[in-house]
């Protein structure tokens, strides 16, 4: 039976495969133009592959919540065309809070209105869309900000942006504002708002952790954590009424920071990069050992990511940013997946694509 005919969930370190039901039905990205690349390179990676992509995306969030997290962007910098730039939304409450901004989160965030219906068209709805928590200031995580921004300012919404991230924020969206003067004045002498051109970066400075914001819905703490070279990247738990969410961020070697950020976490949504495939990575070096070395100096291992979602007795993991390579004859969309399960992670793990909700 082909992989592309079922659904797979991996649950309590178990494989199990059923059928799909009506909306988990063969994907609809296997119908797209494709040509099978004769050569491998960052543009044509296995995972960019339509005929890789198993499933259409799904909402598997329990009825019950009024804390609904939102796949905006599941991608990592090489660049895949069915995959945004890392970008997420927790709705409570029908008001969105977001967290970090990768390229295509303004035509994200339509998508996963049009995928998931009214409830989230009106929670992700333009003139809501004033929260903006950035883990770290990598590119990939950060160059969405200007379309956040601007985008809806044309619509003359009158919603200022309050951007909170590591030191640093402050002064990109400073100039990123500066940078547009010209497009922002030019809207303005037509007679819109100014107040939906403006926008603030908080810098975050806590020595190990500590509440970045608080408002009726949700409670946002940051917490200190290692990605290569950077010397302030963030892990948030945001906690409302019902539910424990929490963003690793890009990750790197183990790290207590992230253990308690997400300490009892209902879902935990982080990042990994293959340790059985690693060869097939195209970055990091040349052999095996120069791969490990350098690529897990920014990133999880699967074997890394399951002690720190153990220790924390995290209940879900959400999977995103994946560094999932592998041949393109032995591709497997749940590859990734399967080495965290093997590395030992005892709960629930998904691999999200752009548009899911849990």
């Amino acid at each position: 039976m082909k992989l592309t005919l079922l659904m797979v969930l991996i649950v309590c370190g178990n494989v199990v495969i059923g059928k799909p039901s009506e909306a988990q039905e063969q994907s609809k990205y296997n119908n797209d133009p494709f040509t099978k690349p004769g050569i491998i390179t960052p543009l044509t990676l296995p995972d960019s592959w339509p005929i890789n992509i198993h499933r259409n995306p799904h909402n598997l969030s329990p009825d019950d919540t009024i804390t609904k997290l939102v796949v905006l962007g599941t991608g990592m910098p090489l660049p895949n065309p069915y995959r945004s730039g890392p970008g997420y939304a927790l709705v409570i409450n029908g008001y969105p809070y977001l967290v970090d901004a990768g390229e295509g989160i303004w035509r994200s965030i339509a998508r996963a209105a049009l995928v998931n219906g009214d409830e989230f068209t009106l929670g992700l709805s333009p003139e809501k869309l004033q929260y903006l928590f950035v883990t770290h200031l990598h590119e990939d995580h950060t160059v969405g900000i200007p379309s956040l921004l601007l985008n809806p300012f044309k619509l003359n919404i009158p919603t200022s942006k309050e951007i909170y991230g590591p030191t640093g924020i402050h002064d990109m969206v400073s100039h990123i504002v500066a940078a547009w003067k010209v497009d922002i004045a030019s809207e303005i002498s037509d007679g819109y708002d100014p107040e939906g051109g403006k926008a603030t970066g908080h810098d975050i400075d806590f020595e190990n952790s500590g509440i970045v914001f608080k408002d009726d819905n949700v409670t946002v703490e940051a917490f200190r954590t290692i990605h290569g070279r950077l010397e302030d990247t963030f892990a948030y738990r945001f906690t409302t009424k019902d539910r424990i969410v929490a963003f690793t961020g890009d990750g790197g070697p183990y790290h207590q920071g992230i253990v308690d950020a997400a300490m009892n976490a209902d879902v935990l949504v982080a990042e990994a990069a293959t340790e059985e495939n690693i060869l097939y990575a195209p970055w990091g070096g040349d052999t095996v050992a120069e791969k490990k070395k350098e690529i897990f100096r920014f990133h999880f291992s699967p074997t890394v990511l399951a002690r720190i979602a153990n220790e924390a007795k995290v209940k879900v993991i959400v999977l995103s940013h994946e560094q999932n390579y592998n041949s393109g004859e032995e591709y497997d969309a749940l590859g990734l997946v399967n080495e965290i399960v093997a590395a030992g992670f005892k709960g629930t793990i998904y691999s999200a694509l752009d548009a899911d909700v849990y």
